[in-house]
């Protein structure tokens, strides 16, 4: 009998909080136009903005901010409500910067 298994490594997760508390809701993203990989599989960073539909999107329809890395084979992540993001990091992580129209539609997301 042979037993068979896949190793992969992960990297530290990216900390783009500057403090703990945050409220946030799961959501399924759309990994159709995703061009990012890492290790071979598609990404979406931490930091970036989301839209309803899934979708990074950095324009007044964002509906909240990346917590964590989300790959394609498991495509459900946390989009941040309400909390406080070090904006640096966000944007240095993600390799998006984070828009003043996104900004402007996350009142309770406060960039610091």
């Amino acid at each position: 009998m042979s037993m068979q298994f896949e190793s992969v490594t992960f990297g530290a997760k990216v900390e783009i909080l500057n403090r703990a508390d945050f409220e946030g809701v799961p959501a399924t993203l759309d990994f159709t136009a995703v061009t990012t990989t890492e290790n071979g599989r598609k990404v979406v960073k931490a930091g970036t903005p989301i839209g309803v539909d899934g979708v990074s999107d950095n324009t007044e329809a964002a509906k909240g901010i990346l917590l964590w890395d989300v790959y394609e084979d498991r495509p459900i992540g946390t989009i941040l409500k309400k909390a406080y993001i070090n904006t640096a990091r966000a944007q240095a992580h993600s390799g998006v910067t984070i828009s003043a129209e996104a900004k402007a539609v996350l009142p309770m997301v406060v960039f610091e």
